[in-house]
């Protein structure tokens, strides 16, 4: 069944609310002590009402600030609210998404993907800051969803870690192996705004909106 998850609080509007109060609270406090001072006050030496001026200047304006903040939390919840709606639009449908990238287990990684042409291809995957850790060779079918899996042994020896690890394919071997896109197709199963950045879950994977790359009915 297609679901969707409840959209969390901003946690921006509770900040906005927290300072007005606290500033609410500190303004209070300081016409207190305002006009204790201006009863207590030497008559012949007074004052200097320019502090007084300019203290009461710099609570305007930040008083002006957190106004501006509260009205850009209002529209950054409106544009959440957008973006819930949106993103329902994807619920039951056939999309393509970027499956180059994952996170390992234990003992490696899968990848699973669907070429677009048959073929010889170079497969290479590297880490998080790009270094090569395997590259090989496989035979894959055209429109059918291939899985390669990497047992995690580094070529450069280095531990497995958890960081993700992105599997490039190239078309062909040798010099003249042309690039092409790992890609995936799946039907969306459900819509997560837990995070604030919409995802969409396809088969068991959770997938950020940004990694689709293309829709169909």
């Amino acid at each position: 069944m297609a679901t969707t998850s409840a959209v969390s609080r901003n946690p921006a509007t509770a900040t906005t609310s927290t300072a007005q109060a606290r500033l609410s609270n500190n303004f209070d406090t300081f016409l207190q002590l305002l006009t204790t001072q201006l009863k207590n006050q030497d008559p012949t030496q007074p004052m200097d009402a320019n502090q007084f001026t300019q203290q009461l200047v710099q609570y305007s304006q930040v008083e002006q600030q957190i106004a501006t903040n509260s009205k850009l939390d209002a529209m950054a919840a409106a544009f959440a609210g957008n973006q819930t709606t949106a993103s329902l639009g994807y619920l039951g449908k056939k999309v393509t998404y970027d499956a180059s990238t994952v996170s390992p287990a234990g003992t490696g990684a899968t990848w699973t993907f669907t070429p677009t042409a048959s073929g010889q291809y170079t497969v290479r995957i590297r880490d998080s800051e790009g270094n090569l850790v395997k590259e090989t060779t496989a035979s894959l079918t055209a429109n059918q969803a291939q899985e390669y899996t990497w047992d995690g042994k580094r070529s450069d020896g280095k531990p497995l870690g958890t960081q993700p690890y992105t599997l490039e394919l190239y078309r062909g071997t040798g010099s003249t192996a042309a690039q092409v896109a790992v890609n995936h197709t799946g039907t969306v199963s459900a819509v997560d705004m837990s995070t604030g950045t919409p995802r969409v879950t396809v088969g068991t994977l959770n997938i950020p909106i940004a990694r689709l790359t293309g829709i169909a009915l």
